[in-house]
């Protein structure tokens, strides 16, 4: 499903007409028009904005191979993939950390 495809759907599963959308958004109709059309070169600041009207992760938004139907809706507007990135780059931190010390008694 292409992205224009997925922020229509995710828009019509939020039961949100264009207009309401643009307005929150802060662009015309005609401008959101598009971004169900031809979002394929759309700036990330504007997809961000989309994503937090809708209340969906942006990671869900561009995973284009997970249909948007109620029950992955429901599935990932639970998960908070910006914590689950936060988590990893903590995670990684501490790895290099710890290879650093075991790098360093090995000398």
């Amino acid at each position: 499903m292409l992205l224009a495809e997925r922020i229509k759907k995710i828009r019509e599963y939020r039961g949100f007409k264009q207009i309401s959308v643009a307005h929150e958004m802060n662009i015309t109709q005609q401008a959101y028009s598009w971004l169900e059309t031809k979002s394929d070169n759309a700036k990330l600041e504007t997809l961000q904005r989309f994503c937090a009207i809708m209340k969906v992760d942006l990671p869900f938004l561009m995973a284009t191979d997970i249909p948007i139907n109620a029950e992955n809706m429901e599935m990932f507007e639970k998960l908070n993939y910006s914590l689950v990135f936060e988590e990893y780059k903590r995670l990684k931190t501490k790895i290099a950390n710890y290879e650093n010390l075991v790098l360093k008694k090995a000398s």
